[in-house]
């Protein structure tokens, strides 16, 4: 039996490639391994309790949730698993998927081919190759990938290109003793992969367009007839989502995770979009310099704008310039940018009007234009090379610049605040990130800005009263909490924290109501029945306080404070053996507490079992050496065994 050379060639070929490919993305992105949680991170990752412990995930969240994103969650939790919070993995996982993308593209991209006119063909031997290259390199996508709650895109992109791929087998023709076993196989895979694209992000729900736009390309004219039961198969699990979207949710055109889908003027967003599309996506995709975290665009107040207006003209005449072309690889390009952009850039509105990773997917048939530009300059291959060449090098280099923007929260922020000057939140989030750092009178400064801009930006004078908290200024802590909830905020830390300072000021009873609306927002939070119960503690209503640290532990059970301030409630009451138990569970989370250690000495010394209490106040001296009282203690205890 003999290989033959041109398979075993291509083999080969498409090894170097897919080596090539996963070299490039770790180099262009190593350096952003250690680049820390970003933004929405916060509450997506490191606060989520529904992805701290997997083998509660199906219990928890429900892969089958997949409008709550499940398959993405999942992956954060086995992240959480394996290396808990250590950024590193959390890092390393967007890089691979990225790099896997980049992979299934080159593998596509070879099959679109057989779309295009055969005369073309000869050109694009190094399309697919080309194609992958820019967009491991796009400098558009590092937001996506080095932010890691745009993770949503980076598997709804790998999912879309997978199922993809697997559509295209169903579509080649085989023999008829193998359809039988090989399409249902095939079918179900592709239902499954679509189901767990469709749980990382919505976007996977214009798979169907793009294939139908497909088969439409692949057919020759004269056939296209016999396309009809085919694309009405297709059609149908759109249907079939769209069916089961209302169902859950009630709707088609809202989402429950963005509070402003569904508030937001629907034309007017629309149209606004035309001009993003035009003036901000397709320009940053064609010169990505000054990319911007937050973009400083406006949501149109009337539908009469030249603008948008002027962009659509052009898009439209780019549109018929695209579709005059005989490549049908431009056209399905063109069309895969629009469908894939369609579920961000139309009439379902969300909070940002822009942001870099919604070009992630459509992004794919951008490069897709381009490589096809760059291999189709005529008489000029080897000009048409080193431009290549200079291309992918700039873009790289822009790559990993943009990356140093994601060194840390303040990098990030201060960036974005140079580009997005009239923006109020992204001062509001710089003063976060130098809150986090301790330098608070930059971040009071960065809050008078955001306060200048927008004399009602609610979170500034949240981050205000975190700051006077911080500073031990209880009043003013609570000023400036409260007038954040007078404002309308529906954030559960702002009510936790203006009760938490009306503790701090011994108002325990006014800050009760405060506590319970901050569970009624977040039921998970166990700070929240913490100091709850710390209230009640204080104002003796004991059976209370033991309810909330109970529900404590139920979310945390490694809470020492609670562990302690059970025991305490015990020791007052007289129950010293629960007591003692208590201080115990405290010594396994936490063995150097010296109070807790003196409290179980003097237990134990109270029931006169002298001999326990030994071992705790010889701990308890060898932490505070100075502490004559323990000293008479142990003096006494060893006297008693004696």
């Amino acid at each position: 039996m003999t290989t033959n050379p041109k398979i075993f060639d291509s083999v080969i070929s498409q090894v170097k490639a897919t080596l090539f490919l996963c070299c490039m993305g770790l180099l262009v992105f190593y350096g952003t391994l250690h680049s820390p949680f970003h933004y929405d991170d916060a509450h997506a990752i490191v606060e989520n309790p529904h992805i701290k412990d997997l083998s509660k995930f199906q219990e928890k969240v429900g892969i089958q949730n997949i409008f709550n994103r499940s398959t993405l969650l999942f992956s954060f939790a086995v992240n959480q698993h394996l290396g808990e919070m250590k950024v590193f993995g959390y890092h390393l996982v967007n890089i691979l998927i990225h790099i896997l993308s980049a992979i299934l593209w080159f593998f596509l991209v070879r099959e679109f081919l057989h779309i295009e006119p055969f005369k073309n063909r000869s050109l694009l031997k190094t399309l697919p190759l080309i194609c992958s290259i820019i967009h491991l390199a796009n400098p558009l996508n590092v937001q996506a990938v080095t932010y890691i709650s745009s993770r949503s895109s980076l598997l709804a992109t790998f999912f879309y290109l997978l199922a993809f791929y697997i559509f295209l087998k169903i579509l080649k023709p085989v023999k008829e003793e193998a359809y039988k076993l090989r399409i249902p196989i095939l079918v179900s895979g592709l239902l499954l992969i679509l189901f767990l694209g469709i749980a990382s992000k919505e976007i996977v729900a214009s798979f169907p367009l793009i294939a139908i736009v497909y088969l439409w390309l692949a057919t020759p004219n004269e056939k296209r007839k016999c396309l009809i039961p085919k694309l009405i198969s297709i059609l149908f699990l759109l249907l079939i989502f769209l069916g089961y979207r209302y169902f859950e949710q009630g709707n088609l055109f809202s989402l429950k995770a963005d509070p402003t889908s569904g508030d937001t003027h629907r034309l007017l967003y629309l149209l606004s979009q035309i001009k993003v599309i035009l003036g901000y996506y397709l320009l940053k995709l064609l010169t990505p310099f000054n990319l911007n975290f937050e973009p400083d665009l406006v949501l149109y107040s009337s539908w009469f704008h030249w603008d948008w207006i002027i962009s659509l003209t052009i898009l439209l005449i780019a549109g018929i310039v695209i579709f005059k072309q005989q490549s049908n690889l431009i056209k399905f390009g063109a069309l895969w940018f629009l469908i894939t952009l369609l579920p961000t850039s139309s009439f379902i509105p969300l909070k940002q009007l822009a942001t870099e990773h919604r070009t992630y997917l459509p992004g794919l048939g951008f490069s897709l234009i381009l490589g096809w530009m760059f291999l189709n300059i005529k008489n000029c291959q080897t000009a048409a090379k080193v431009l290549f060449l200079i291309f992918i090098l700039l873009s790289s280099t822009l790559t990993l610049n943009r990356s140093l923007d994601f060194r840390s929260e303040v990098s990030l922020w201060k960036d974005t605040s140079q580009k997005s000057p009239r923006k109020a939140l992204v001062h509001n989030n710089l003063a976060t990130a130098y809150m986090a750092i301790d330098q608070l009178q930059k971040a009071k400064d960065a809050l008078k800005t955001a306060l200048t801009i927008n004399p009602s930006q609610i979170d500034s004078y949240v981050n205000l009263g975190h700051i006077a908290g911080r500073e031990k200024n209880w009043e003013q802590a609570i000023e400036k909490f409260d007038l954040g909830i007078s404002l309308g905020t529906k954030k559960s830390d702002t009510f936790y924290y203006s009760g938490f300072a009306r503790n701090n000021l011994g108002r325990y009873e006014e800050a009760i109501p405060y506590f319970e609306k901050a569970i009624s927002l977040q039921p998970f939070k166990a700070d929240y029945y913490f100091d709850l119960g710390n209230s009640y503690r204080h104002l003796k209503l004991f059976d209370n306080a033991l309810h909330h640290f109970r529900k404590t532990l139920e979310i945390d059970p490694n809470h020492y404070k609670a562990h302690n301030n059970m025991g305490t409630i015990f020791w007052v009451l007289g129950a010293t053996d629960q007591a003692r138990v208590a201080f115990e569970n405290v010594l396994s989370i936490k063995p150097y507490i010296p109070a807790i250690h003196n409290n179980l000495a003097a237990i134990h010394i109270k029931k006169g079992d002298y001999k326990k209490a030994i071992p705790h106040l010889e701990k308890l001296i060898s932490l505070q050496p100075e502490n004559i009282n323990a000293q008479k203690l142990l003096q006494l205890s060893l006297g008693q065994i004696r």
